[in-house]
């Protein structure tokens, strides 16, 4: 029985991602590889994801690219925990967080689900002026090109042409984002929220409202401030409970943080509003395992390997389903 207890526990440590860090060699560099897969909500595969591994205790940044088939590696990566975060214009960012060894021969391979975002246009009055939409479409356009600041000059232009039309503020707060002027980018997505209000007395079902709120999300969290990242997100769900890749996100910081049952609670509320999504059943096994819940992580596991039997980690737990299931018979 005590062995079959610590096998359980290295098990809970090894997929759920304990924070317990380790030193690496050269402040997390070394022979460490990691691999993975992107592709959006439908299956098709993601070209040209930016793929970020930070090492979490030494901030030392690892990049690369993925190919036409969704595939990406990461090479050099010292012992230790890192934030694989995988993202391009016209996605949402999402993010996972594993230990790599640089003494193993293969490390879990990532999957990664981007789902795409639609321009805010949402709520929007319809436009008739041929001059303002083709600032609006310029300014997408220059947006997708990664020029930011020229973006947000046509966005302007549109706002001073429609200034009724305060909704297109979204666009211009995501490029002060991706510029890193998070501050200012907070700053209109608080105009915006004041807007709704004023307007709806409510940011209740609202979607401009969410998404501003999940833009201040984003903001925190690429400062590093996962608390404020956090209360966001969860606002944002609240408000417009219909984006399953939001609720997801908010499970990972929960995850991370160790509030293992919010983790849970939303990793479940993404599967509830995507039936057909795989990750988060994946994520609420290994939730369960870190509860010591086996039954029900068992449970989790093979709905994720029934909805994505091709997914580079499903063989894994493929794998490791019938030794938990052998060990929750002594039990």
């Amino acid at each position: 029985m005590r062995s079959k207890n610590i096998f359980i526990i290295f098990i809970v440590s090894v997929l759920c991602l304990s924070l317990s860090l380790t030193l690496s060699a050269q402040q997390g560099r070394g022979k460490g590889r990691i691999r993975g897969h992107v592709q959006d909500e439908v299956g098709d595969p993601i070209e040209g994801a930016k793929i970020e591994a930070i090492h979490l205790k030494y901030k030392v940044t690892f990049t690369s690219e993925s190919d036409e088939k969704g595939s990406w590696a990461v090479m050099g990566l010292g012992t230790g925990y890192f934030r694989i975060t995988a993202s391009k214009e016209g996605y949402g960012t999402v993010f996972h967080e594993m230990r790599v060894s640089q003494f193993s021969k293969q490390n879990p391979p990532v999957s990664f689900i981007m789902k795409k975002i639609q321009v805010a246009k949402m709520n929007m009055p319809a436009i008739q002026d041929e001059g303002s939409v083709a600032l609006f479409e310029e300014g997408n356009e220059l947006f997708d090109q990664k020029k930011y600041a020229e973006a947000v000059a046509k966005f302007e232009q549109f706002i001073g042409l429609n200034p009724s039309v305060y909704q297109i503020n979204i666009n211009i707060g995501n490029c002060y984002k991706e510029m890193g002027e998070y501050d200012k980018a907070i700053e209109i997505y608080t105009k915006i929220l004041e807007k709704v209000k004023e307007e709806k007395e409510s940011i209740g079902g609202d979607e401009t409202a969410a998404r501003a709120l999940a833009g201040m999300g984003e903001a925190y969290f690429k400062q590093g401030n996962l608390e404020k990242a956090s209360e966001y997100f969860r606002q944002a769900i609240d408000s417009f409970p219909e984006d399953e890749t939001l609720a997801f996100n908010v499970g990972e910081i929960f995850f991370k943080q160790g509030e293992t049952d919010k983790a849970i609670e939303y990793f479940l509320l993404a599967a509830k509003i995507n039936e057909s999504w795989a990750p988060p059943h994946r994520q609420v096994g290994y939730a369960y395992l870190n509860k010591g819940k086996y039954r029900l992580a068992v449970d989790s596991l093979k709905k994720f390997v029934e909805l994505a039997p091709d997914d580079p980690q499903a063989e894994n737990i493929k794998n490791l389903i019938p030794k938990l299931e052998e060990l929750i018979k002594d039990y």
